[in-house]
C-alpha cells in the first residue's frame, strides 16, 4: 500500500539467465520496489525506510547503504540516529565492509568520533580478529588522534 504510485522493476538476469537465483518474494518485491525509488531517484522518508527492508535482507547491499547515505543527506536526518541504527546493524553482522564504510562516511560528516572505540570494543568482544572492526578503529584513532589508551586496549586482548 505504501507504494502504490510505483511500478515495481524487476530484475532483468537477461533473455536466458545462466543460474537463476530463487529468491524469496519477500526479497524480489522488496528489491522491485527498491529499483523503482531509484529510478525515479525517490529521495523521502519512506525511500529511507525501504532502504532499511533492504538491509534487514542483505546487509550487504552497497547500493542500499549508498542511497540511504543520499536519503540521509536530502531529509538532513539525524546522523547520530542513524550512528544507532548503524549500531543495532553491527551487532548482526559485525563483519559487513559496506556498514562499516557507511559508519566510517557517518562518523566523518559528524567531524566527532564519540562513541566509536567503545562501540568497538563491544564488538571486538565477540570476536578479536574482525578486521573491519580494526580497520575502522585504526581510522578513528589516526583520524581523531584518539592514541591514548590504546597501547594498555591492545595489550588486554592480547
Amino acid at each position: 500500500p505504501e507504494f502504490f504510485d510505483l511500478e515495481p522493476v524487476p530484475q532483468d538476469d537477461g533473455p536466458q539467465p545462466v543460474v537463476p537465483i530463487s529468491y524469496s518474494d519477500t526479497f524480489r518485491e522488496c528489491m522491485d520496489y527498491f529499483r523503482a525509488v531509484v529510478k525515479k531517484n525517490e529521495l523521502s522518508a519512506r525511500a529511507l525506510n525501504l532502504t532499511q527492508l533492504v538491509i534487514s535482507q542483505n546487509a550487504a547491499n552497497y547500493t542500499a547503504w549508498h542511497y540511504r547515505r543520499k536519503c540521509l543527506d536530502a531529509l538532513k536526518s539525524d546522523l547520530e540516529q542513524e550512528l544507532n541504527y548503524v549500531e543495532q546493524v553491527a551487532l548482526e553482522s559485525p563483519k559487513n565492509y559496506q556498514l562499516w564504510h557507511h559508519r566510517r562516511l557517518l562518523v566523518e560528516k559528524l567531524g566527532k568520533a564519540d562513541g566509536e572505540l567503545d562501540h568497538s570494543a563491544i564488538i571486538l568482544t565477540k570476536d578479536a580478529k574482525n578486521y573491519h572492526v580494526w580497520a575502522h578503529r585504526q581510522w578513528v584513532i589516526k583520524t581523531f588522534k584518539m592514541w591514548e589508551g590504546e597501547l594498555k586496549y591492545v595489550d588486554v586482548l592480547l
